[in-house]
């Protein structure tokens, strides 16, 4: 049984998004999206010979991004602000109403979560992964949450803080945790107390046993040959330096994975409300554009910011594209049919 193959139309785009078929008749955007069009395919003609940014200017534009995105994942409000009150900026002198109100309240509601000093976000989360790592029992977590609670919230002679510290280290004692870390643990809570210098290492020395160094008599090693350099692989080296490709790489994937949900509104807002300039492109004085010449929408920023994930999925052989593509256009141009421009 054939198959009626169906006709081929004769179809005419009459202005930007607007085409009609050989009897007149306007498609509706679900027609459009049935049959091959024009659209994707044609250059604007006022853009038609104007110079695009070199691959030097849009690497270092992007290394600035970058810079600014780093500064955006920390959660300072030394990053954030500049950058949220820029774009409240430029929506005012385009007389954005809604898009101004939408960002005052953003930055509003950043000014009451993010702290000033990403150094000490950064030392807590290091503070708090220190403490998981001694595996504390439940019982023992409570006891060190509640001693600590009650010397900075209550009013404790020396007696009374002595007491605390003595229930603690036993129940510390009773955990397995180490003398080591006792002592660091103890020495933290004495920090809120009013016991200060040999007072408080004297109560340490009270209750935290000296670990003990347990002497063994030297037995000499069994002398074993030497593995043979040619029988690890290539991969296995790799896995197991210190300086690494691999470790280099997995490095450069969680920072980018601090930084993805920043990366993705700073660009998709960015383009599209900032007339296709980041900062680092309008520092650089170049500027995304659509190859039809309109506005870029903030869908149209999104799926182009989209193409960066691509990019680094072809080991970055999307964006060096760039190098020899006729238009320079990156994986993430052509994703969104855009081109990158030189503003003199």
């Amino acid at each position: 049984m054939q198959h009626e193959q169906p006709e081929q139309q004769d179809i005419r785009e009459v202005a930007p998004d607007t085409f009609v078929d050989e009897t007149g008749h306007q498609l509706t955007k679900k027609e459009v999206r049935q049959i091959v069009t024009p659209h994707a395919f044609t250059v604007a003609d006022e853009l038609i010979g104007q110079p695009l940014a070199k691959p030097l200017r849009r690497g270092i534009a992007m290394g600035i991004d970058g810079l600014i995105i780093s500064g955006l994942a920390s959660a300072s409000l030394i990053f954030v602000l500049p950058t949220m009150l820029y774009l409240c900026w430029n929506r005012y002198k385009t007389q954005k109403k809604n898009h101004l109100l939408l960002m005052v309240f953003a930055t509003l509601a950043m000014l009451g979560t993010l702290s000033w000093a990403p150094q000490l976000v950064k030392e807590q989360q290091q503070d708090t992964s220190s403490a998981s790592d001694l595996n504390l029992t439940p019982h023992a977590d409570a006891e060190l949450a509640k001693v600590s609670l009650e010397l900075s919230t209550k009013a404790c002679d020396d007696e009374c803080v002595e007491d605390k510290i003595k229930e603690l280290a036993l129940e510390l004692q009773e955990s397995g945790v180490t003398t080591e870390h006792q002592r660091d643990l103890l020495d933290g809570v004495l920090d809120i107390t009013q016991l200060k210098g040999a007072e408080k290492r004297a109560l340490l020395d009270k209750y935290v046993a000296e670990p003990q160094v347990v002497t063994e008599p030297v037995t000499a090693a069994p002398v074993t040959a030497p593995a043979k350099e040619e029988t690890y692989s290539v991969l296995d080296k790799l896995k197991n330096s210190d300086y690494s490709l691999i470790k280099w790489v997995k490095g450069i994937l969680a920072d980018f994975g601090l930084g993805f949900g920043w990366a993705m509104l700073y660009f998709t807002f960015y383009i599209s409300w900032n007339n296709g300039q980041t900062i680092g492109k309008l520092l650089t004085r170049i500027r995304v554009v659509q190859l039809d010449n309109q506005p870029l929408t903030l869908w149209a920023s999104f799926s182009r910011q989209g193409g960066y994930g691509a990019g680094i999925a072809t080991g970055l052989i999307g964006f060096a594209q760039i190098l020899w593509d006729p238009n320079r256009q990156a994986i993430q141009d052509k994703v969104a049919s855009t081109v990158v421009l030189y503003k003199q």
